[in-house]
């Protein structure tokens, strides 16, 4: 029995210690740290979040792995090809830029983030490992969202003050920095006011409210597509969907509500009659129930999106207008980092001074074709998706990640996110890999 045993447990040790297990098994780890990672200080004044050291060591190891393996390195398709005139673009901007200490300290972040495109787009190479490592995310987000929610509910036990203090002493400067934790609480963005009630948004150990609704928002069609399409996990990914739609409407953040309805709207055509019915009838049904509830900040907030005259509102319209006037006298613009000085001289490194649209900022900083080439990957990715999906029902979730992504982008900037952007990278690497008739519907 035991030299029957020994020769098994060699093989499957083998077959683990194999590279392109080794990659895949790190990226699932990978995928459910995602939100939880933390910073380091290396030096005064210098936050390094621990992401950009393990993108870039997991992509060293496997450059030089993978020709042993006779592996395609990089996948050749027109997301990977605008992927890289985007980069190359946003390099070139520094020869506009105004301070160039800023502009290269910008530039590195998404350098040091990208390599993740190419190992999800190699490693991730069929239906299972597809379905699989969303899974991981999934159950990741759903953590983060319970979280979220948690500190939610603890203002109404412990008053908005002492939780905001807590947050703001023992939980921020761990998981985002010293120094980026104390420009958070500079210009904070935690609290609303409802009818005379001051609420402590969803935030959970995100930096604000708007890039966890980016995360949960982009990441709710892939755990309904999980729960409907896998025989096992059932009530876990039904309690993921519960807890991300809840932890997502607590960050009373309005445009990540508009991408969610633009993100259920659009996958109308790709689904059945009764599951286009089902979705509208729930929409109805939950949109009913927020507005009969008294006192609810998620309605104020929502219907508010539309008053022009609302304070918030206003300031967006201001800036981009702003952003709009500062494109036309810099059609290239004015270099990867150089927007907060382009309209605040007197600017410091942190100050959050940006357009509060994706495609302006991009625009004004890297130049209108850069602009152009970036709303091109988003074009070529919701078109892969929407392809997929005749195949493979999974892959409608895409379609609507996507849009609720590329709308959400109307009102705020990601791409500076460091959970938000890595999560966007491997949504993209998705979307260009080809369906596998590989027969796993189970993210075991």
């Amino acid at each position: 029995m035991r030299s029957l045993l020994i020769p098994k447990l060699l093989k499957q040790l083998r077959l683990l210690l194999d590279g392109n297990n080794i990659f895949y098994y790190t990226l699932l780890v990978f995928c459910a740290f995602l939100p939880f990672q933390f910073a380091l200080n290396p030096y005064s004044g210098i936050d390094l979040a621990v992401i950009r050291i393990l993108i870039p060591i997991m992509f060293l190891i496997w450059l030089f792995i993978t020709p042993k393996n006779k592996l395609l390195l990089f996948k050749l398709n027109w997301i990977t090809y605008l992927l890289g005139i985007f980069l190359i673009l946003a390099s070139i901007s520094l020869f506009f830029s105004p301070n160039l200490s800023w502009s290269m300290r910008k530039l590195f972040f998404p350098l040091s983030i990208a390599p993740l495109y190419f190992l999800a787009a190699t490693i991730l190479n069929n239906i299972h490992k597809q379905k699989k490592a969303f899974f991981f995310l999934v159950s990741g987000a759903t953590i983060l969202a319970l979280v979220g929610i948690i500190q939610f509910i603890s203002q109404f036990i412990f008053g908005v003050d002492r939780v905001s203090l807590f947050l703001s002493t023992h939980i921020a400067p761990f998981f985002l920095g010293k120094t980026f934790a104390t420009a958070v609480f500079t210009y904070p963005s935690w609290l609303i006011n409802s009818d005379g009630t001051t609420y402590m948004r969803a935030v959970a150990i995100f930096p604000d409210p708007h890039m966890l609704s980016y995360y949960l928002g982009m990441l709710i069609p892939f755990s309904i597509a999980l729960w409907a399409t896998a025989n096992s996990h059932k009530k876990w990914l039904l309690f993921s969907i519960i807890s991300l739609i809840i932890a997502d409407i607590l960050t009373f953040t309005r445009g990540g509500y508009l991408a969610l309805i633009a993100g259920g709207l659009i996958i109308l055509p790709l689904v059945s009659i009764k599951t286009a019915k089902k979705i509208l009838a729930g929409a109805v049904i939950f949109v009913c129930l927020f507005i009969i509830a008294p006192h609810n900040p998620v309605t104020s907030r929502l219907s508010s999106s539309f008053d022009v005259q609302e304070g918030s509102n206003q300031a967006r319209l201001s800036n981009w207008q702003q952003a709009i006037a500062l494109i036309k006298k810099h059609p290239f613009g004015v270099g990867i980092g150089g927007y907060s000085l382009a309209i605040k001289p007197q600017a410091t490194y942190r100050e959050p001074i940006y357009a509060h649209n994706a495609y302006l900022d991009i625009a004004a900083e890297l130049g209108l074709i850069a602009a152009a080439v970036f709303i091109g990957i988003l074009l070529f990715a919701f078109k892969n998706f929407w392809n997929l999906s005749k195949n493979e029902q999974f892959f409608i979730a895409g379609v609507a990640s996507i849009t609720i992504f590329a709308t959400h982008s109307l009102v705020e900037n990601p791409l500076y996110s460091l959970h938000v952007l890595p999560l966007f990278l491997i949504i993209l690497a998705l979307s260009t890999l080809k369906h596998t008739h590989e027969e796993t519907t189970n993210p075991k």
